[in-house]
């Protein structure tokens, strides 16, 4: 048999002298490397927990930051001691590790181990585990933290703990560790998102997220409330527009859901935060008016290196919501303090801004628009308490060719 003048032999032998011809890669060639990615693990900030993902290893540093092969799981550790395991991400928290939510005991038992380690005892800065405790790990036993966990159930740890940073450690009790984790939850995924929704009607939505909101009149009391949603939507189908009541709607679990407004009494939104950032499986239903479809949504502003993550609402002065001069902005304080933002408004219209942060004030200006924020980072100015009470954030004014709108909003520290 011939195939174009040459024989089949031929074929068989021109191939095996040149391997093939028309491959690039050699068979005993190594596979390429994986890809790897940056994350951070946040219970507040943890540095100085120790990760391991495929070949990377090591311990996070002061903003939490791990490495890890993309598709990989990452496990974290301190000593012998291992704190869990999960699938790499951009970030990483305890709820993230057991599956679960910040009611659950193994969550909750993570968060409290982790505290006790913090080698100033104040979570809320930051926690960081030394190179002491870290070097005495490393003969510890592994604690169960699936089950009811008392500092009895850790004495020897404790001991080490105690000798190792010259204090004496505390275990904080599960209701500490739960309001600490969701106070933590909640700041990350705060901010303002802008979205549009479709089905029996359809318009653009504006999402706030709020990690604690001071608010007598909607709440009945000077409490602030942790995780709230509030809303404001425009039908373009019926050029109609509408606010929708602060609520604590966010849940801290694995999967970062959210629920904005109450069906009963109006339009209800509901979804998922996926990575903080990205609205997915947006759902609405309008009970009154029998209608339903599904929205989608993106953060606006909140930069990863930004000290201050700051959100909030915009309305004209003296005059309802309207789709062009209600809406939201979102500011970040950077380390050097300029301050980097973005306006919406509820039709839409989106501008950039830029400012500086001067001790307590807030300059910031962009597209004909002009800010004047009085800053309260942790709810100590006195002068700011009818509108924040004890909460960290900010109020002022807008200024452009349409007069003076209200400002007012919320801020936060997520890493």
């Amino acid at each position: 048999m011939r195939a174009f003048g040459v024989t089949v032999v031929g074929i068989v032998f021109l191939l095996a002298i040149c391997g093939g011809c028309g491959s690039d890669s050699n068979p005993t060639d190594p596979p390429p490397p994986p890809a790897t990615a940056e994350g951070r693990f946040v219970d507040a900030v943890v540095h100085g927990l120790g990760y391991s993902s495929g070949e990377l290893n090591g311990t996070t540093d002061a903003s939490g930051t791990f490495a890890y092969e993309v598709g990989s799981s990452v496990t974290f550790s301190i000593g012998a001691v291992v704190v869990g395991s999960v699938t790499g991400a951009e970030i990483i928290s305890p709820v993230d590790l057991t599956g679960g939510n910040s009611a659950g005991t193994e969550t909750l038992n993570i968060v409290r181990f982790l505290l006790m380690l913090d080698s100033d005892g104040d979570g809320a800065n930051g926690i960081v585990i030394s190179d002491a405790v870290r070097t005495v790990a490393e003969g510890w036993s592994q604690p169960n933290f699936s089950t009811a966990m008392s500092a009895g159930d850790l004495a020897a740890i404790m001991s080490d703990v105690a000798t190792a940073d010259s204090r004496v450690p505390v275990l904080p009790a599960a209701a500490a560790a739960r309001s600490h984790l969701e106070l933590t939850l909640a700041c990350l995924s705060s901010g303002v998102f802008r979205g549009s929704f479709s089905g029996d009607d359809n318009g653009t939505y504006l999402l706030w997220i709020q990690h604690e909101r001071f608010d007598p009149l909607a709440f009945g009391d000077d409490t602030p409330r942790v995780g709230v949603t509030s809303a404001l939507v425009f039908s373009t189908d019926e050029n109609i527009v509408s606010g929708v009541a602060p609520q604590q709607g966010l849940s801290y679990d694995v999967d970062r859901q959210f629920l904005s407004g109450l069906v009963s009494t109006g339009a209800e939104f509901s979804g998922e935060l996926q990575d903080y950032k990205t609205i997915t499986n947006g759902t609405w239903v309008n009970g009154p008016a029998n209608e339903s479809g599904t929205f989608s949504g993106q953060r606006i502003g909140g930069r990863e290196d930004a000290v201050y993550r700051l959100s909030g609402f915009f309305n004209l002065q003296g005059h309802g919501f309207s789709a062009d001069n209600s809406g939201v902005v979102a500011l970040d304080i950077m380390a050097d303090d300029s301050v980097v933002g973005v306006l919406v408004t509820l039709r839409g219209n989106e501008t950039p801004l830029t400012g500086t942060r001067s001790g307590g004030g807030l300059s910031v200006s962009g597209g004909g628009n002009s800010f004047a924020l009085s800053f309260d980072p942790d709810g100590s100015d006195p002068a700011n308490d009818a509108a924040l009470g004890t909460t960290s954030g900010f109020i002022g004014t807008m200024t452009n060719t349409n007069g003076t709108s209200d400002v007012v909003g919320t801020s936060c520290r997520p890493y």
